[in-house]
């Protein structure tokens, strides 16, 4: 057997990190937090081993650069709002959260509409953004699955989500409209 026989791996590991969303929501609002942080965990591992054997193996795929991206904004957007549902994150966060990721599919749809083709690379704003929208969701689970206090660690993680997101928003903003402008 050829390593091309195994490139539907990464798409596979892209479908499980889908279909462990509906479970995380689900755990996440009956309050079992142990569940929640080990599929949470698990999809985050997907979405790791998917991406390293995308790239290792050369199995990256036109399916693969839609559906990833993709996953991981709905595994967020549910995680988020699940989490504001059961009181553990403020609604403001989760809209801030959700507005950046519109801005950034709609943004791309339109440029892509207007101007055409544009590979859109993600920033290190936008990576840190990421980052610590993730860290927040572990942090919420691991506090609340193991009984820890920390609001004040919670405060932090919140505010320094908050500010990335929107700082790498705009960031994202700028550089698609300086593109627009190079296209004419």
């Amino acid at each position: 057997m050829t390593s091309s026989s195994f490139s539907w791996i990464p798409n596979a590991l892209t479908l499980v990190r889908c279909l462990a969303v509906a479970p995380i929501a689900w755990f996440i609002y009956q309050q079992q937090f142990f569940a929640a942080l080990c599929t949470f965990g698990f999809a985050s591992f997907t979405d790791g081993l998917d991406g390293f054997l995308a790239r290792r193996y050369q199995w990256q795929s036109a399916m693969g650069a839609f559906l990833d991206p993709m996953a991981d904004k709905l595994l967020m957007l549910v995680s988020y709002v699940t989490l504001v549902t059961v009181g553990l994150i403020p609604v403001w966060l989760m809209l801030a959260v959700v507005l950046r990721d519109a801005v950034l599919v709609i943004g791309a749809a339109l440029f892509r509409w207007l101007k055409g083709p544009y590979k859109v690379t993600p920033s290190q704003a936008g990576k840190l953004s990421t980052f610590m929208q993730i860290l927040l969701v572990l942090w919420i689970l691991v506090s609340q699955a193991f009984e820890i206090e920390g609001e004040a660690i919670t405060d932090v993680i919140i505010w320094l989500t908050l500010i990335l997101t929107v700082y790498s928003g705009a960031e994202y903003v700028r550089v698609w409209w300086q593109k627009y402008r190079q296209y004419g």
